[in-house]
């Protein structure tokens, strides 16, 4: 357990350097899709070079099918989604809404036989939600009217969940965590790539400081789809959904480092009872039937 929480913690914290980055160099001059770009096909140039020299590089019967669902439906369709949603919806109620996929997750677990029914756990993955929503609440929220877009945006935490569930539910007999991750990210490459080429958003990496931001989310994004697939595979996909706590309590305590923001009472209250939702769901471990 306590190995499977380490993992998390790591995560949530790369999650969180990753949100930081993408924020700076959006508002700095790199388009979303130029981004978002880079986040696919670079941690896949990498995992590439590493699997060649690992000899690795290759197709492993019977698992085409589950590379297509993780790339297509686990980053193509959220990030196009996150895209274009933005134009149309404040951040502050897209972050909220993508908080929101602990419980999605579970139901899908639940409907996939991943996960039976526990009261108690059930409780908890809604407590753990409900304090990463304090944390994330903006201001914006108030008033807010059910549009289309807001109805469209729903399905980014719904994708998420559905990739999770996925990932831990039909994983091949066959094959690693980095020959997982190279192949799903190039399915989401190979639809990215066109996107960004008819857009014309692509961003040229260079001597800058945007470039050299992006080249450390690469490497962050690298090693966090690797996580990601060790840590569903350890502690199943209710636990791993519960990452998005570990980053949002990151992301308040790089505002308190870096910019002086205060911690209110009632975002450490939500901090405390995130950690707690954590634990216990860590302890009652993964239940299947």
């Amino acid at each position: 357990m306590l190995f499977n929480m380490f993992l998390l913690v790591v995560l949530g914290i790369d999650w969180a350097t990753g949100f930081a980055i993408a924020g700076y160099v959006t508002r700095h001059g790199v388009s979303p899709i130029g981004y978002a770009f880079w986040q696919c096909c670079g941690p896949f140039v990498c995992l590439l070079v590493a699997q060649a020299l690992r000899k690795d590089v290759k197709y492993y019967s019977g698992s085409g099918g589950y590379f297509l669902l993780c790339g297509i439906i686990g980053l193509a369709i959220p990030n196009l989604l996150v895209y274009y949603c933005s134009l149309h919806v404040d951040s502050g109620v897209l972050t909220v809404l993508a908080n929101i996929d602990p419980l999605i997750t579970y139901i899908i677990a639940l409907l996939f036989s991943v996960e039976q029914f526990h009261k108690k756990r059930f409780l908890l993955v809604l407590l753990g939600m409900l304090g990463v929503i304090v944390l994330v609440w903006p201001s914006s929220l108030q008033g807010l009217h059910l549009t289309r877009w807001i109805a469209l945006a729903l399905f980014i935490p719904v994708c998420y969940s559905f990739a999770t569930v996925v990932i831990s539910r039909f994983r091949p007999a066959t094959g690693n965590n980095l020959n997982y991750s190279m192949w799903m990210l190039l399915v989401a490459s190979c639809l990215m790539i066109p996107l960004t080429v008819v857009s014309g958003k692509f961003f040229p990496l260079g001597f800058n400081f945007n470039s050299s931001l992006i080249v450390l989310e690469i490497l962050l994004s690298t090693a966090g789809y690797i996580l990601m697939f060790i840590i569903i595979q350890r502690a199943g996909p209710v636990l791993f959904a519960m990452v998005n706590g570990i980053a949002a309590i990151s992301g308040l305590i790089y505002g308190r480092l870096f910019f002086d923001q205060l911690i209110s009472h009632a975002e450490f209250i939500a901090s405390v009872v995130i950690i707690f939702a954590i634990i216990q769901i860590a302890r009652l471990g993964t239940r299947k039937t």
